[in-house]
């Protein structure tokens, strides 16, 4: 009897296509590929939250306490003069933005104005390549990639869809140096968002081309 062997060409392509798949396969391949499309589109947010004059865009105007007339209260306008303009001095330590002292006229509760002090915070070079819209306030701290699938449900049906639920770790990438600082990290609790090795649970759902994000599936 005569015994047929297949050549090395052959079982490369033979190796080749079982490593291909379909994209629609319910593996951790797809599934990891799927995650990290939608983490990619999705900044790690440093978002300030601040009184100021115009709240959606920089500049931002923060208008101040004035010194009051009586000294006892001085200690108490300075700090919550500092607690207000928190979170936007630590962007200007960490180079993001820069900041200008100014006044503006403001109107008090019983009627009549007063001269209030300001401080105007601009952003930087660093702080333009940081923004994530021109139109609103929000940093990118980095992104988020997955270290592994751990495991995701047999896919079923739900309302028309076939979905899966997979659990996976994930860590920080792409973390610009501004973002390490110690005071950023506290102020905006980047801390525990920034954790290695944290675990998740999305559900993914099965379109046309493949496995994506629920999120993401009309985008």
């Amino acid at each position: 009897m005569i015994r047929k062997f297949a050549t090395p060409a052959a079982m490369s392509i033979v190796v080749a296509l079982a490593a291909c798949g379909s994209a629609k396969d319910a593996n951790n391949g797809n599934f990891e590929k799927a995650l990290n499309a939608h983490f990619a589109r999705e900044c790690i947010p440093v978002q300030p939250f601040v009184m100021a004059e115009n709240n959606r865009q920089y500049p931002l105007v923060v208008a101040l306490q004035p010194k009051p007339t009586i000294a006892s209260l001085e200690v108490g306008v300075e700090q919550n003069n500092a607690s207000a303009t928190r979170p936007l001095d630590v962007l200007v330590h960490a180079g993001l933005l820069s900041v200008s002292d100014g006044t503006a006229k403001k109107r008090g509760w019983l009627g009549g104005e007063y001269t209030a002090p300001t401080k105007t915070y601009s952003l930087t070079d660093a702080g333009k390549k940081a923004l994530v819209s021109p139109d609103e306030l929000t940093m990118c701290a980095g992104h988020y990639k997955v270290d592994e699938v751990a495991r995701f449900s047999e896919p079923s049906n739900a309302l028309g869809h076939t979905i899966s639920e997979v659990s996976f770790t994930f860590s920080p990438v792409d973390v610009p140096a501004w973002a390490k600082d110690d005071n950023v990290r506290k102020v905006y609790g980047l801390n525990a968002r920034m954790a290695d090795h944290a675990k998740g649970t999305r559900t993914l759902v099965l379109a046309s081309d493949g496995w994506t994000d629920s999120a993401d599936f009309s985008k």
